[in-house]
């Protein structure tokens, strides 16, 4: 729906289903970046919290 991943389902038994991430998709590795970076630096304030 929002063209960042392609699905593509496979004719298997059982079924299985593949994924891709498109160009348009791979615009936001800033952001995803940003985000890990983000989540590092905090990552043992976060993990001790006791409010969460």
């Amino acid at each position: 729906m929002n063209q960042l991943v392609n699905r593509t389902q496979n004719n298997t038994m059982p079924v299985s289903v593949n994924y891709e991430i498109t160009t348009f998709g791979k615009s936001l590795h800033y952001i995803f970046d940003a985000m890990g970076e983000w989540a590092t630096k905090y990552r043992n304030q976060i993990v001790n919290d006791d409010n969460i």
